[in-house]
C-alpha cells in the first residue's frame, strides 16, 4: 500500500475511535454508575489507537520529508483533538481545581492561601469552637473566606465544581503560571471545561510549532513530528482528562527551540517559565547554563558573565512569578510540601527501592524522618543522588551543543526520563513531558510505554468491581514489557558498537 494512501486510513481509523471514545464519554457521569462505566471498552478504544499511533510513527519514520505526508497528519491531528474536545471527562478531575484557583485569582484572592474545605468548614469551626477559630484566622482571613463562601452559592455549577475538586483538605499545589492561565480561562468564561480545555489546545499547538522548528533546525524529517501531534497520551490527558502539563510542556519545547538556535536568554527565559508551569525543567538549567558557557568563551565574551546572567534570568523570572503570591510566606508551599511528602502512586522504580528499603534488616518502617518512614526516605534519598550523579556525568562529559546538537538533547532527554522514570508518582500525563523528545529520538520502548500507561485506567476498573487484590499487578502490566524492550534495545545497540569496533580493527 501506498504510504499517502496508509497515513490517510490510518488518519480516518483513528478519528473514528475518537468520536466513538467522545460518545461513550457520556457514561463516565461524576459520582454515578461506577461500577456500570464502559472503562474495559475505554481501554479497547485507547490500546487500538495506540496501536494505529505506532503503525502512523513506524510509517512516516521510513518516508522522506515529505509535504502531503506532513501536512495530512497535521490535519488529522487537528481532527482528533477538535473531536474529543466536547467530550466528558473519563476518569479524571483536576480541572475542577483548576476552574477553582481561577475563581479564587480572579477575585484578588491568593489561591496557595485556603484549602477548599476551609470553605466548606470554615463557618461551623466559628460556632463549634470560636477560640480555635480566631487562632487561626484574622479579619482579613475572614472577609476572605466569607468571599468564598459566597462564590461557591453562586449559582448551582459552581457548588458542583467546588464538591469535585480532589482532595480539598489541600491547599493547591500547581506553580504561578499555571495560575495565570486558569485566571485567563475564568476571566472569558467561568466555571467552563471547554474553556479551560481550549486554552490548552492553544499551548498544545505551540509545543508542536516548536517542535516542528526543532526539527527544521537540526535538518531532521518534520513528519515525526507524527510522535507527538498523532500521540493518544497527549491527546487523551491533555483535551480529555484536561491536565495543565501542556503549559509548562509548551515552553519547554519552547526553550529547546531557541536553545538551537543559540538564543540563551531566549531559551533560559523560556525554562523559566516552564518550570513556573510545573517545575519539573529545572532540572535542565545546568546543562543550559553549559551551553552558554561554550557559546560565549567562542564568541570571545565573558563566559561567567554570560552564565552568571542567565541563571539571574532564570531566578529573577521565578521570583517575579511568584511575587503575587508572596504575602502568605512558605504557606504558599503548603500544598507542594503535602505532595512531595505523602503521594506515591502508579511508580515502577522507586516502589522497587521502597521495597527493598523495607525488607533490609533492623525493621526500618519502624523509624520516620522528615514526616516519611525512613524506607520510603531513603528511596527518594535514593532516587535524588541518582538525579544528581547522572547530571553530573553529562556536564562532565561536556557535549557541545555547536557541534553535536542531537547528542546534547539527548542528554535534556535522558534527564528528563529519569524524572519519570524514578518519581513515587508516575501518572500517566507525567509521562508527556517525554513525549517531544521522541520525535527526535523516536526509541521503540518509549513510544509503546505511552501506550501501556493506559493499564493505569484498569486500577479504576478493580476498584469499581471490588476487587483490589489485583491492582498490585498494574504497574507490572504498564512497565515489564517497557523494560524488557528497553533492555532488549540497549544490549543490541551495544552488540552492534562492539562488532563495528572490531570490524574497524
Amino acid at each position: 500500500m501506498r504510504p499517502r494512501l496508509q497515513v490517510i486510513l490510518l488518519g480516518i481509523f483513528s478519528l473514528t475511535l475518537y468520536l466513538f471514545l467522545t460518545d461513550i464519554s457520556k457514561e463516565f457521569n461524576w459520582g454515578e454508575g461506577y461500577a456500570d462505566r464502559p472503562i474495559l471498552t475505554y481501554l479497547a478504544i485507547y490500546f487500538s489507537l495506540s496501536i494505529l499511533y505506532f503503525s502512523a510513527c513506524y510509517t512516516l519514520s521510513k518516508q522522506p520529508e515529505n509535504r502531503f505526508l506532513f501536512w495530512t497528519l497535521i490535519v488529522f491531528g487537528l481532527a482528533f483533538r477538535f473531536s474529543i474536545l466536547p467530550a466528558q471527562q473519563i476518569q479524571e478531575d483536576d480541572v475542577y481545581r483548576y476552574l477553582w484557583d481561577g475563581k479564587v485569582f480572579s477575585n484578588n484572592i491568593n489561591p496557595f492561601e485556603y484549602a477548599p474545605s476551609e470553605v466548606h468548614e470554615f463557618k461551623e469551626l466559628r460556632i463549634q469552637n470560636p477560640e480555635i477559630y480566631y487562632e487561626i484566622y484574622n479579619e482579613r482571613n475572614e472577609r476572605e473566606l466569607e468571599k468564598l463562601s459566597a462564590f461557591k452559592w453562586e449559582n448551582p455549577k459552581s457548588l458542583k465544581y467546588l464538591e469535585r475538586v480532589n482532595h480539598p483538605d489541600v491547599p493547591t499545589i500547581y506553580p504561578p503560571m499555571a495560575q495565570f492561565v486558569f485566571r485567563a480561562v475564568y476571566f472569558f468564561q467561568p466555571d467552563n471545561i471547554f474553556s479551560m480545555r481550549v486554552a490548552f489546545l492553544v499551548f498544545d499547538v505551540l509545543a508542536m510549532l516548536f517542535i516542528v522548528g526543532i526539527l527544521g533546525r537540526l535538518g531532521l524529517n518534520k513528519n515525526m513530528s507524527v510522535v507527538y501531534f498523532w500521540c493518544p497520551l497527549i491527546i487523551k490527558e491533555t483535551l480529555n482528562s484536561t491536565h495543565l502539563d501542556i503549559i509548562g510542556i509548551a515552553f519547554m519545547c519552547g526553550s529547546i527551540f531557541f536553545l538551537v538556535h543559540h538564543r540563551h536568554k531566549l531559551a533560559t527565559f523560556f525554562l523559566a517559565l516552564g518550570f513556573l508551569g510545573k517545575l519539573y525543567p529545572a532540572i535542565l538549567l545546568p546543562l543550559y547554563l553549559q551551553s552558554c558557557f561554550e557559546d560565549s568563551r567562542k564568541k570571545e565574551g565573558n563566559p561567567w558573565l554570560a552564565s552568571a546572567a542567565n541563571l539571574l534570568l532564570f531566578v529573577g523570572v521565578i521570583i517575579l512569578g511568584y511575587t503575587p503570591f508572596m504575602g502568605i510566606g512558605l504557606k504558599m508551599f503548603e500544598g507542594l510540601k503535602t505532595y512531595s511528602l505523602y503521594w506515591e502512586s502508579n511508580d515502577s522504580i522507586f516502589a522497587c527501592l521502597v521495597f527493598i528499603f523495607k525488607n533490609l534488616p533492623g525493621n526500618l518502617n519502624s523509624v520516620s524522618f522528615l514526616s516519611n518512614p525512613l524506607p520510603i526516605f531513603l528511596s527518594k534519598l535514593t532516587v535524588v543522588c541518582i538525579l544528581m550523579a547522572v547530571l553530573i556525568w553529562l556536564l562532565l562529559k561536556n557535549t557541545s551543543l555547536t557541534k553535536e546538537p542531537r547528542q546534547f538533547l539527548n542528554h535534556l532527554f535522558i534527564l528528563m526520563a529519569l524524572v519519570f522514570l524514578l518519581s513515587p508518582i508516575q501518572n500517566p500525563w507525567y509521562l508527556c513531558w517525554v513525549v517531544p523528545f521522541l520525535c527526535l529520538f523516536p526509541f521503540r520502548s518509549w513510544i509503546l510505554l505511552t501506550g501501556l500507561v493506559g493499564f493505569y485506567y484498569l486500577d479504576f476498573y478493580f476498584d469499581y468491581q471490588e476487587i483490589q487484590s489485583w491492582t498490585k499487578w498494574t504497574p507490572w502490566i504498564e512497565y515489564l514489557p517497557f523494560y524488557g524492550l528497553f533492555l532488549w534495545d540497549w544490549c543490541n545497540k551495544n552488540k552492534g558498537l562492539r562488532k563495528t569496533e572490531n570490524q574497524n580493527i
